[in-house]
């Protein structure tokens, strides 16, 4: 995992610079501005910036030529200019997860997905927030998905942590259940 470890050390190399100036976010906030950038299009900037066949300096130059259209942090553009000066931008997908983990544990929170079968009510997300900082103890961050194939009940994937309450998966393991033991639902009656 050689590209996992040099993404985290470019990562804590910019976080820790963050912190100097008390601009974690800012970069963070920026890495994303500039990912959106690259996808602009086909993905055409990301595959220049990191198309081995083009010379450091036509690399050099196209990437000035983005960061003077853009307002980023000074920061943040030496740290783009430094990853096409080090060859290194192939890594700029897991160096940004990397600095968005970080800045996440930093700031004590943690990113979660909620999906349901429908759109909840402000108030049911508020309610769907609480319950999940109650039991992570750390602020959270929700994106909400709708996915009416769950019937009923949510979905919340919090890191690596899964809590399933769907009604799909009951029935599926009330499925499962009865192929396993066919008796046991007129042995109960």
């Amino acid at each position: 995992m050689a590209n996992g470890s040099l993404a985290r050390r470019y990562a804590r190399a910019l976080v820790a610079l963050g912190q100097e100036n008390d601009s974690v976010d800012r970069l963070v906030q920026d890495l994303d501005a500039f990912d959106a950038v690259l996808d602009v299009g086909e993905g055409e900037l990301r595959g220049v910036l990191s198309n081995p066949g083009l010379t450091n300096i036509e690399r050099k130059s196209i990437i000035e030529q983005v960061l003077e259209k853009l307002s980023l942090d000074g920061n943040t553009n030496n740290f783009l200019r430094l990853l096409v000066d080090k060859n290194r931008f192939l890594a700029f997908d897991d160096i940004r997860q990397a600095t968005h983990e970080m800045a996440d544990e930093l700031a004590g929170r943690v990113r979660a997905t909620v999906t349901t079968a429908a759109e909840l009510s402000p108030s049911m997300a508020a309610a769907v927030q609480t319950s999940l900082e109650e039991t992570t103890k750390k602020s959270v961050v929700i994106d909400f998905l709708v996915d009416p194939g769950l019937i009923g009940g949510m979905v919340a994937q919090v890191g690596d942590i899964s809590y399933d309450a769907s009604i799909r998966t009951r029935l599926e393991s009330l499925q499962q259940a009865l192929i396993r033991n066919p008796g046991a639902l007129t042995a109960e009656a």
